[in-house]
């Protein structure tokens, strides 16, 4: 690369590169980077299964309104794709820290907007096209958020602690979705449900506003990571030719790019299917179960997730990631019809357990498979690779599979059998993602 082209790159480089970071310094950036931005995406999953149907879609059934939300939901999950690509670009060429910076601002601009749209009262068509449009922007923005958290922390990270370290990453899944659920577990307690859905179903998305201004002072102090630095300078002084392109990705790490999103399945599925997606389903046809039953319970499996999440991390590379993570797959496949069973039956106990033991597969899952993601793809291709993989296994399994599932629930009455056959099916994708893996090279 010539001198020229690589100026933007260096200009990118804090003035402390290279110096070590803490464990404490990685973990903050990495946590609640990702946190902020799982906390944007997931408080509109609640949202859609709770208000937007009667106030951007009016005029419907109640379970088909809250579909045509749900499928407002869906589209962002399109969008991470393209958001993987263009993050990746930037992450792989210009540096890590740039492309989080940016899509820390993408996120926090269309989360903020959302709080402020008409419904479909004031603004008629508008005001559903409004909110597609932010949907759609958010789904870009998180496309290119989680590869790069999880590199951050990774290429930071000692040898003996990448499974710890990329585990950060997950805890801020984790921590964002059990702050989701606070938020709108205290809104709920505080107004009315007349409120709710008039005005106050728009303060966690304002909220969202302190967040990011706080996301963004952490990642500007953000130094780049050593191994991209390391592979820049390669690049300046001409021993290494300039980063492959995309169509060299697919071409050179197609197998790596399949396995990624096979794998990352069954962690969609538990997220969509056994926490957000729970939401409608419960709301439409348990009527046991309160809003506020659901919200609790995620809040409670969110803070066991932490523990357990942390637990796997530590012994991860001890009981073998490609292990964890296949058994996460296999206990979600016996799992996911004992499940439904529980939930069925109505009652916030039963509902928790059911809960609690899927926290199980998704902290097995945590702990291992963010530095496994990150050792399928080289330096110069690891930013758009791991997004990719991301972006396409939450696009079939958090987006495709489970909207799927809910409307045949519909369509059969209510029948919770599409919602345990979708947790088998990307159980099953898990597994198959982990055999190709261990027949890949790893790029350390």
């Amino acid at each position: 690369m010539s001198g020229t082209a690589a100026e933007p790159a260096r200009a990118n480089r804090p003035a402390t590169a290279g110096r070590p970071l803490s464990a404490a310094r990685i973990a903050g950036s990495s946590l609640l980077g990702t946190l902020i931005e799982i906390f944007d995406f997931i408080i509109y999953s609640f949202m859609a299964a709770l208000v937007f149907g009667p106030l951007f879609f009016p005029g419907a059934s109640p379970w088909m309104g809250t579909l045509a939300a749900l499928a407002t939901h869906a589209v962002a999950f399109g969008m991470r794709p393209l958001g993987a690509l263009l993050f990746g670009k930037l992450g792989d060429s210009r540096g890590r820290r740039t492309a989080l910076l940016t899509s820390m601002l993408v996120m926090g601009g269309s989360t903020v907007a959302i709080g402020l749209l008409p419904p479909f009262a004031v603004a008629g068509f508008w005001a559903p096209v409004l909110l597609v449009v932010c949907r759609l922007l958010q789904g870009l923005a998180v496309g290119g958020e989680w590869g790069g958290a999880v590199l951050v922390a990774v290429e930071h990270a000692p040898a003996k602690r990448k499974s710890l370290y990329g585990a950060f990453v997950q805890l801020g899944t984790v921590l964002g979705i059990g702050l989701a659920s606070s938020v709108i577990l205290v809104v709920n307690l505080w107004v009315s449900e007349d409120a709710f859905l008039s005005w106050a179903w728009r303060l966690p998305f304002l909220a969202s506003a302190l967040l990011i201004a706080l996301g963004l002072v952490l990642r500007r102090r953000l130094e780049e990571t050593p191994a991209f630095l390391a592979e820049l300078a390669e690049r300046e002084s001409g021993q290494r030719s300039a980063r492959p392109t995309v169509r060299a990705v697919f071409r050179d790490h197609g197998l790596a790019l399949l396995a990624g999103s096979l794998m990352w399945s069954a962690s969609c599925s538990f997220l969509y299917v056994l926490m957000t997606g729970l939401v409608a389903y419960t709301k439409q046809y348990v009527p046991a179960l309160s809003a506020v039953d659901v919200q609790l319970g995620l809040v409670l499996a969110s803070l066991l997730l932490v523990v357990l999440t942390v637990v796997f991390a530590v012994h991860a590379d001890r009981w073998g990631r490609e292990r964890l993570t296949a058994g996460s797959g296999i206990v979600l496949v016996l799992w996911a019809f004992p499940a439904f069973w529980l939930i069925d039956g109505g009652g916030f106990g039963a509902m928790l357990l059911a809960m609690l033991v899927g926290t199980l597969c998704y902290a097995a899952f945590n702990g291992a498979v963010p530095s496994l993601l990150s050792e399928l793809f080289p330096v110069d291709a690891r930013y758009t690779g791991t997004g990719l993989c991301i972006s396409f296994g939450t696009a079939v399994a958090g987006g495709l599979l489970p909207i799927g599932a809910l409307a045949l629930v519909g369509s059969s009455g209510g029948s919770s059998v599409p919602l345990s056959l979708t947790l088998v099916l990307c159980g099953v994708l898990t597994v198959l993602g982990i055999v190709l893996a261990r027949r890949l090279p790893r790029y350390r």
